[in-house]
């Protein structure tokens, strides 16, 4: 069952992936689900700032300011990405 994230929910990375920096971007390896996953450059970004739990609205208000782009564009972007993150086990989602 998919799980509801919207920009008030706060990210975290989940604490069972094990993550390594290969060659500048950031590569997890599920061991739950003997899975490596690749986050490629924005990713690998986006998940040095989910060390600490975030809010998806105070993250996308970051990236909005530090990219000069459009808040809207990156809280979608954000949605999708954590969705996927979340159903393979990789974050950990909580309502505020």
């Amino acid at each position: 069952m998919p799980v509801a994230i919207h920009s008030d929910t706060i990210i975290a990375r989940s604490p069972t992936p094990v993550s390594a920096d290969v060659a500048g971007e950031t590569v997890l390896m599920s061991l739950e689900r003997s899975k490596c996953y690749g986050l490629g450059v924005t990713g690998s970004e986006i998940w040095k700032r989910i060390a600490d739990p975030i809010r998806v609205s105070d993250l996308t208000t970051q990236l909005a300011a530090e990219y000069d782009a459009d808040p809207s564009v990156i809280e979608h972007d954000l949605l999708v990405l954590f969705a996927e993150l979340a159903g393979q086990g990789l974050v950990e989602v909580h309502e505020s």
